[in-house]
């Protein structure tokens, strides 16, 4: 799946203007959205990844197959940054989601073995107040038991019962499918609307 980096924004202007649908990934700091994204893509070094939490600190987007853009937002929790710093990045975050142009589907990425924790709950509130359709990713799946799966599954199902659920690892290549097959489902439905 052909896919470039286009450029990094601090706000809505910066964003490129087109007729392309975006898709959002949003989490805490250090879920593991640059290898979520390396792998969706099926490029290594699309995005860059790191062990340290809290390197993405702007809009980074990415045109994907040319039919739609992949936008990755700044993680949110970072305890270390500034209360300023994280205050600008959850500004970002919040206006991206709230007023970008094209917006149809935001992947939520949940670090699998955190679980959601109070910020995932904010944010879920935020993606439906403002009536943005999104799924869940649980990521880093390979790190979990059978059961441990099954408890999470159990745990996103009540919290979010009517929101696809995807349970992905970059490691074992689990739930590429799905999070594609979504992904295009939301594109289908705008075409169709």
């Amino acid at each position: 799946m052909p896919a470039i980096f286009l450029k990094s924004a601090t706000n809505l202007d910066q964003l490129p203007k087109g007729d392309k649908p975006s898709v959002a990934l949003v989490g805490r700091s250090n879920v593991g959205k640059s290898s979520l994204i390396n792998h969706l893509t099926g490029q290594k070094d699309l995005a860059r990844e790191s062990a340290e939490p809290g390197r993405t600190q702007s809009i980074n987007v990415f045109e994907v197959d040319k039919r739609y853009y992949l936008v990755d937002l700044p993680g949110y929790g970072f305890a270390k940054a500034s209360k300023v710093k994280r205050e600008s990045l959850h500004d970002m975050i919040d206006e991206y989601i709230g007023q970008a142009e094209g917006l149809i589907l935001v992947l939520l990425v949940i670090d699998a073995r955190r679980g959601l924790a109070e910020l995932d709950f904010e944010m879920i509130g935020y993606l439906e107040s403002c009536q943005i359709r999104y799924a869940l990713v649980m990521n880093k799946i390979d790190k979990l038991s059978n059961s441990e799966i099954t408890g999470m599954m159990q745990k996103l199902k009540s919290a979010c019962p009517d929101e696809p659920c995807i349970l992905h690892s970059s490691v074992t290549g689990q739930g590429i499918g799905e999070m594609r097959q979504v992904i295009d489902q939301a594109i289908k439905n705008v075409v169709s609307e």
